[in-house]
C-alpha cells in the first residue's frame, strides 16, 4: 500500500449527509453496484476455469489436516484456524477514540444497511481515499490489495477474491471521478463507499433469495 496517504477521516452519517446534501444518489448508485456485481460475477465464472482457483483457504486448511485428522475434525479445525486468523489481522485503520465514537452514531434508521456503510467506509478509508495523490502502479496495488485481503475471509474462493480486486479498482474510479469533479477528500471517499455499500447490501439479498428458493425446493421434495 502507498504510505503516508493522510486520509481524511470520514464518518458514516457525515456520509449519509452529504448523500442529503445532493452530491450524489443512492438509487443511482444502486444501478453503478448492479453493473459491478454483474462484472464480479462473470469476472469469476471466467476465473473459476482455472485450476486451483476454485479453493479458498479453509478448502486448503482442511485438505493439509486430513492428513492427520478425520475429515469431520480436519473441517472443524481449519474453520477454527481461519476464523482466528482473520481475527489476529486487527485493522488496517487506526481511530482515536472521538473517531471511533462518531463511528457509532447511526447514519440511517436501518441498521443492517448502517453495518455495511461502516464496514464499506473502513474499507474505503484504507484503500481508496488519498488515491489522488497515488500514481496508476499504486492504485492498482491497492486494488490488488483489496481483493486478496477478501482471501482472507475464508469462504471465498481464490477466483472471488482476484475478481474483486478488479471490484476495488471499480470503487477506486468512482472515488476518483468524484474528487476530480469536487476536489473534495470527504465527498469522494463518501460516494465511494455509499456505492460499496449498496454493493454488498444488494449482494447478500441476492444471496438470501437463493438460499431462500433452495431451501424451498429442498422443502417441497420432502413433502
Amino acid at each position: 500500500m502507498p504510505q503516508d496517504t493522510r486520509p481524511t477521516f470520514v464518518w458514516s452519517r457525515l456520509v449519509t449527509e452529504i448523500e442529503n446534501a445532493g452530491y450524489f444518489s443512492r438509487w443511482k448508485f444502486s444501478i453503478l453496484a448492479v453493473g459491478l456485481i454483474i462484472m464480479t460475477i462473470a469476472t469469476i465464472k471466467m476465473l473459476l476455469f482455472v485450476p486451483g482457483l476454485n479453493q479458498s483457504v479453509v478448502s486448503l486448511l482442511t485438505r493439509g489436516l486430513e492428513t492427520f485428522l478425520p475429515t469431520g475434525w480436519a473441517t472443524a479445525t481449519a474453520w477454527t484456524v481461519g476464523i482466528a486468523g482473520v481475527f489476529l489481522m486487527g485493522n488496517f485503520t487506526n481511530y482515536t477514540p472521538s473517531q471511533k465514537f462518531l463511528h457509532k452514531i447511526k447514519a440511517t434508521r436501518y441498521e443492517v444497511y448502517n453495518t455495511l456503510l461502516l464496514l464499506a467506509l473502513l474499507e474505503e478509508q484504507a484503500f481508496r481515499s488519498g488515491s489522488e495523490r497515488w500514481n496508476w502502479r499504486e492504485r492498482v496495488r491497492a486494488s490488488v490489495c483489496f481483493g486478496l485481503l477478501h482471501i482472507t475471509n475464508i469462504w471465498y474462493s481464490f477466483a472471488a477474491g482476484i475478481a474483486l480486486s478488479a471490484t476495488g479498482f471499480g470503487f477506486l474510479l468512482v472515488y476518483l471521478w468524484y474528487y476530480r469533479k469536487y476536489r473534495n477528500q470527504i465527498i469522494a471517499t463518501a460516494a465511494a463507499a455509499t456505492v460499496h455499500a449498496l454493493y454488498n447490501a444488494i449482494a447478500l439479498s441476492l444471496i438470501t433469495v437463493v438460499v431462500a428458493v433452495y431451501l424451498a425446493i429442498d422443502i417441497a421434495k420432502l413433502l
